[in-house]
Order: C-alpha cells, then structure tokens, then sequence
C-alpha cells in the first residue's frame, strides 16, 4: 500500500451508522492503514489518532460498513462485457435487428453469444425459437442465454456447430426442448446448455483484463467491498467447458480485482478442492483479501426456465414440474466428503421439493456426522415452507437469498406459482421471524449487484407478498454483518468496529430516516476497501 494509504484517517460531519448493536451510532471514525482504530465521539477519536491524520468531512453524507453481495459470478459477469447484452431488449423485432447488427463482419464459423434475454418483457411474453434466429442470422451461428443462464435459445447453425441434431442424446440434467411437431426447437436447458458453450471462441487475454476492470470498478461503484465468487474449477459445473478456465481466470486477474472475496467453488473430485484451498492465492490468513470457503453444489433449476424442482406443476405449464439435475446419492457423497474435512457447503435450491430435498440431506448429514459451526448454506432458498424453515433453524442452515430477484420477476410470478405457493415464495420475514440466519446477493449477472436494490427488494417487495416485508435495519444486516458471519468473518468486517477493516460505503442519504419508496434512491457517494478508496462519485 502506498504511503497516502498508510496515513491515519479521520470520519466525521454525518450519520455514522456501525450496524454495531452495542455502539449503533457514533460521531467518529478513526483509521490507519486498512483497520479501524478509533470509533465514538469525535473528541475521543481525535485523541486516539493524536495527530498527522487526514480529515474526511463527510457533510451530510452517511457513512456504513462496506456492503457484501453474497452470490455472484464474477467471470461470468466479466465476460458479458465481451458480448451482445440483451437486457433492454423488449420485442422480438428489436432482438432480431440486434442479432443482424451484432454478425456483422464476423466469421461465419464464429458462435455469437447473447446474454440477458428477458422474454417477459416482450408483448406476448414466449421464448424465441430456433426459426426466428434463423430468420435473423440465417449462416452466422447464434446462441442467447435467458438472463437466469438455465435456459438459452441456439440457432440451425449452431445446434449444427454443437452436433445437436434430432438422435442426439440428452445430457443428464438438462433437455432439448421440441415443437408441437416433435423437432427441435432450439430450447436447451441447464446441463445441455454446455454443448453449445463448448463452442464460444475466447477472447484475447487483454480483451479479458480490460473487462475485468470494468466487472470490479461496476462492484466498486455499486458500494460492494467483499464478494461470495462462485467459480468452477472444472467442468462439471453449471457453464461446464465455459466454467473450466473460471479459478485459474480469476486467479490470473486478482490483480484487477477490488474487493474481498470469498470464493465458492464447484468441482466435481472434491478431494481437489482440499488441494486448492491449501496452496491457491495467500493461504488463506486470517483477513486474506481472496480465500477458498467451500464447496458449491447444484440441485435444480430455475423458475423462469421452468426447471426448478416442483412438488406440484408450474401454474402455467401443467405438464412441468422441473427437475433436480443430480442424483441424491451423488450429491449426498460430495456433501460428506466436503463436511467431514471441515469444509462449508452451499446448495442451490429454488423449487419448493428442491428445498426440502436440500433441507433432508442437510439433516441426513448432521444427524450422521454432527458439526459444530459448520455455516452450511442454502443458496437461492426461493420457496420454504414452513417445516424447511424450522429444519433450517433447528440444524444451523444459512438462508442464503437474492433479494433482486423480486424486481424482475414479481409481476409474473403469480402467472407460474399460483397464489397459495407465492405466500412460501421468498419468505425474508419467516426466515428472519424463526432466528434463521438471512444473507443476501444477486446472482450478478442475473440481476444487478447493486445493494440499494437489494434493500429496496427487502423492505418493500414491490408489494408482491407484502407481509413478507423486512425493516430497513435488518435488511442492511443481511449485505453487512449477517454476510460477513456467513464467510467466518464476523471479527474482520461487517461492522464498524476497532480492529476491523476500513472497508466503508458512503451514501447521499440515510436510509434509516428514508421512506421506503425512496430507498431505490439512494446514491453511493464513495466506497473504501481497506482504507484506500475505490469509488468516488
């Protein structure tokens, strides 16, 4: 760290909130290098720092511990910087010209990749088909993933470019959907999306690391200092041959990386992840800026694919009740393996059987090999019914929820739950109400990282199930002191307290004293990641 950064630091002239029940309020912040020093009265701070310290006035500003998002996929996210974006795109027609313009020029051996598809937004909201790429690229390969990235769309020339013709068989764990004819119509979920992903052509190492700056800066601007990082380390996981090059891409740009990160890693030999996490980045220290946390497993789907775990069909899709897209045994094998070498696991599962079925491995597994502090975790969580919740209270499991999720889907979720299965449908306040630990994230790039929303989703949900409604102070628990408990880092950050990193988020506003309508409002002013600031407005 250079010498300015070094320099004892002075916070004052603001709303100061430590999210610290024992000190909630304070006048001051005193800092020197990357910890806290000094927190109370501005008087008291002063005479901690003694002198040769620099003052940051905030003026009105607020000042909190830096926000944590709990689930997010970094390369991922990174790499849709290097491709079309189709989040804004709200018709077919304007998909189309988007698909013409973004060929021009390129190979016609070159697979196109699309993300953040949002058919829900169309007019008549259903997935494009093989024939309506087709219509747009008829000799350029084209592929567009569905922004949950469990459903995408390949064009004739690109199932050509995979091998996926009407004999092909169908990996385990996903599916090539068919038209009312019987062919193929270019739908391809979960597992199987690998065979067309297999096909993207890498980018060039700069092109990489300039839209890795872009990826951590976007983190930083969003009031982010720490990050739970799904990576794959192999290709057994949710992008297969994509998710191959994932850990040793983020190891080659922890350079260009801002924040702290805590690493989730899906791997299919688990005993290489003992390996990794032994000798990966700086053997993980206590206050590491990068460490391996645990093992990522993967269960079902998702809502919008249609392919989350249902006990009951889908509302809208009677003939669909999604899958789970490995076996329990196989799962239940991984889970032990990790668990009993002290390692944390965490489950995706959305669906209402997909929870209960994560929840009664989780119990099998504690009942068998009992584990104090173990921090295990249910990523997604998405429906929980009420003997899941109690289950997940009684044997410790992490809530671990994405909050934004309710933005983009909170208009037509009734349309495939039904209503009775949407009171079930992220209980924030159920899960808090029964003492169940609440962290919350985005999936980025599924949904926007930033936190604001995230709060805004906590304590206001759109209406959708508004008794399901959180306060705003337990809302900011849940990126802060809630998430840092969910990494083992309670003692190193989430609050503003002596001996704690500077990692710092300064907004134009305080949320405590806002209406919750105006929450989404909110501006990051600043954001200080171990003293030295990253973002300035």
């Amino acid at each position: 760290m250079d010498s300015q950064n070094l320099r004892k630091k002075l916070f004052f002239g603001g709303p100061i909130l430590t999210v610290n029940e024992l000190q909630p309020k304070v006048e001051a912040v005193g800092i020197e290098g990357e910890k806290i020093i000094a927190v109370g009265s501005l008087s008291d701070v002063k005479n901690i720092l003694k002198k040769d310290y620099d003052i940051f006035n905030l003026n009105g500003f607020t000042l909190l511990p830096g926000f944590t998002d709990c689930h997010l996929h970094p390369i991922l996210y990174t790499l849709y910087f290097l491709f079309p974006d189709l989040t804004n795109v709200s018709s077919l027609g304007e998909l189309k010209s988007l698909l013409k313009e973004s060929v021009q020029g390129k190979s016609k051996t070159e697979l196109l990749l699309g993300f953040n598809l949002s058919e829900e937004k169309f007019k008549k909201p259903v997935l494009p088909t093989r024939w309506d790429l087709d219509d747009a690229c008829p000799e350029h390969p084209v592929f567009i993933l569905r922004y949950d990235s469990h459903i995408g769309i390949a064009n004739s020339r690109a199932l050509e470019l995979a091998e996926i013709h009407e004999g092909t068989k169908v990996p385990d764990g996903g599916e090539f959907r068919r038209d009312h004819t019987g062919k193929l119509n270019g739908i391809i979920t979960e597992k199987a999306i690998n065979l067309i992903l297999s096909k993207v052509k890498f980018p060039k190492a700069k092109e990489i690391e300039s839209a890795a700056t872009k990826a951590f800066e976007s983190f930083a601007k969003k009031g982010l200092t720490s990050l739970h990082g799904i990576l794959s380390a192999d290709r057994s996981g949710e992008f297969g041959d994509v998710g191959a090059i994932e850990l040793p891409l983020f190891k080659h740009l922890q350079n260009k990386v801002l924040q702290n990160c805590y690493i989730l890693v899906n791997i299919e030999k688990v005993r290489k992840l003992f390996r990794i996490k032994k000798s990966f980045f700086d053997g993980e220290k206590v206050g590491s800026k990068f460490k391996i946390g645990g093992l990522k497993l993967f269960l079902d789907g998702s809502f919008g694919a249609k392919t989350a775990c249902m006990f009951e069909p889908f509302s809208d899709a009677p003939d669909m009740c999604g899958f789970c897209v490995i076996e329990e045994e196989e799962i239940y094998g991984k889970m032990e393996q990790a668990h009993n070498k002290g390692l944390q696991i965490v489950v995706h599962a959305i669906g209402d059987k997909g929870n209960k079925v994560a929840m009664n491995l989780y119990k099998r597994l504690l009942e068998e090999f009992p584990r104090e502090n173990h921090r295990h975790r249910i990523e997604h969580a998405s429906m929980l019914t009420s003997d899941v919740i109690n289950d997940m209270r009684k044997y410790g499991i992490i809530a671990s929820c994405q909050p934004p999720f309710i933005n983009s889907e909170y208009m037509w979720l009734e349309k495939r739950l039904g209503k009775d299965r949407c009171r079930y449908t992220y209980p924030f306040k159920s899960i808090i109400d029964a003492g169940v630990m609440l962290i919350s994230g985005s999936d980025c790039p599924i949904e926007d990282p930033s936190p604001i929303l995230g709060i805004h989703a906590l304590v206001t949900r759109n209406d959708f199930i508004p008794e399901q409604c959180i306060s705003i102070e337990e809302a900011i628990k849940t990126y802060t002191i809630n998430a840092a408990y969910a990494a083992f880092e309670e003692n190193v950050k989430g609050t503003i307290e002596v001996g704690k990193l500077a990692d710092f988020v300064i907004l134009d506003k305080n949320p405590i004293e806002l209406p919750k309508a105006k929450i989404k409002e909110i501006q990051v002013m600043q954001t200080i990641i171990r003293g030295k600031s990253v973002y300035k407005s």
